[in-house]
């Protein structure tokens, strides 16, 4: 990570110490980073074209692509795709919950 101070570059080391440093925790973080994002101009359009259009082509595809594709920050790349893989993961387990357990395409078949 770079640090500007007084027009001088510094490099600081990315450790798990960093957050305690500054105050804040992962959570605090996470939460400040998402609030970030929410307030982009361009994000509620990012994310929709990244739903429709991105990930219907490359379902695996990850925040930094994702990021130099549509030409977004990093940031706003990762929390779109943890909230669409959110989304997605939670209509899985919402079909599941709907299947009747133990019983195959067999069973309802005509008799």
């Amino acid at each position: 990570m770079i640090e500007t101070l007084n027009g001088r570059l510094r490099l600081i080391g990315c450790d798990s110490g960093m957050s305690t440093q500054s105050g804040y925790d992962a959570a605090a973080l996470w939460e400040i980073l998402t609030d970030t994002v929410h307030v982009l101009p361009m994000y509620k359009h990012h994310k929709r074209y990244a739903e429709k259009s991105v990930l219907s082509e490359k379902p695996r595809i990850s925040a930094k692509e994702i990021a130099l594709l549509m030409g977004m920050p990093l940031g706003e790349a990762i929390i779109i795709l943890e909230e669409l893989r959110a989304v997605s993961k939670g209509r899985e387990d919402e079909s599941k919950a709907k299947a009747v357990p133990g019983k195959s395409l067999l069973d309802y078949s005509a008799k």
